[in-house]
């Protein structure tokens, strides 16, 4: 086995027993529990209807926390969810570093964000996610601008460097459909989530 396999293989290992660490909850099942939403477990009215619609948008389709006992080694290993100044407290990015660990686990090292980016745009499971990206758009001020650059920068590109005609067709069908952009946005945060995590991972591998 060569030293770059070798390296894989332990960065997974790493990976499969930070899983422990995390602690998953349904985010719908959870508003049924605080009477937010109604359900079959639930059939009186929510007691406060305003909260519906924020944990809608605020919250993604799991609640992912640590666990109260996960040792400060596991808070190195995700310093990218807390080292970002904007959005440090977002629920989004505890989910898309759940995502990322589970897609290391499995599909081995993540550098380029790659493995989690192509499941953010194409898994079926995510189809509602993705058709809802808006929500996930309006939870936070410093989202909006960010997409706001991205949207800018697909713009500049349409603009100042065509490209070949079907480079063209893809950006005028993406400019016309923004919930392509927004798509595009959360596949980018959830890529760079998981590309940090991959960089502690191989770091800790490398002090082994």
């Amino acid at each position: 086995m060569d030293r770059t396999q070798w390296q894989a293989d332990q960065i997974r290992g790493v990976a499969m027993a930070l899983r422990h660490w995390f602690e998953i909850a349904d985010t719908e099942e959870r508003m049924r529990e605080l009477g937010i939403k109604g359900g079959p477990k639930n059939k009186k009215p929510p007691s406060d209807k305003r909260l519906h619609p924020f944990a809608l948008t605020a919250l993604p389709p799991q609640i992912v926390h640590l666990k109260h006992d996960a040792p400060v080694t596991t808070l190195h290993l995700l310093q990218i969810v807390y080292d970002d100044g904007e959005l440090r407290a977002d629920p989004w990015r505890w989910w898309f570093a759940w995502i990322s660990i589970e897609m290391i686990s499995r599909l081995g090292p993540d550098p380029s964000g790659r493995h989690v980016k192509d499941f953010i745009r194409k898994d079926e499971s995510l189809k509602h996610v993705r058709q809802t990206a808006a929500r996930w758009l309006a939870s936070s001020e410093a989202r909006i601008e960010q997409v706001n650059r991205d949207f800018r920068t697909l713009l500049k590109q349409a603009l100042d460097e065509p490209g070949a005609p079907a480079d063209q067709d893809s950006l005028i069908q993406r400019l016309g459909q923004p919930l392509l952009v927004f798509i595009e946005a959360m596949a980018s945060e959830a890529g760079r989530i998981s590309a940090g995590i991959t960089e502690q991972l191989a770091e800790r591998v490398e002090r082994m």
